[in-house]
């Protein structure tokens, strides 16, 4: 059986790590006793590092459902803060979905 929670946390790492790599600074949630704390629903909280504007990042493994999608194009944020879902396919890469 596939740890979910565990495959998550690598691929959220992952996600994490391509966005410092491209002079981020990130946050992952936190999963506190089963729980996930969170920002709004997202994996990873990304800020530029000349502070111009933060990324929100939903990371799915393979598909992401239409709610999912849905949620997060109406979530009302401040200009500043880029929305974005990232699914792992396949265990190659990510598919990246911006939205504004």
């Amino acid at each position: 059986m596939i740890n979910t929670v565990a495959k998550g946390t690598r691929k959220e790492k992952a996600c994490a790590d391509e966005l410092e790599e491209r002079g981020y600074i990130t946050r992952k949630s936190i999963r506190v006793k089963y729980q996930k704390v969170d920002f709004f629903g997202f994996d990873v909280m990304a800020l530029a590092k000349d502070g111009s504007h933060m990324l929100f990042v939903q990371v799915k493994s393979n598909r992401c459902d239409m709610k999912t999608r849905d949620a997060i194009k109406k979530l009302k944020l401040p200009p500043s803060i880029k929305k974005e879902i990232w699914i792992w396919k396949d265990r190659k890469y990510f598919i990246k979905e911006y939205y504004s």
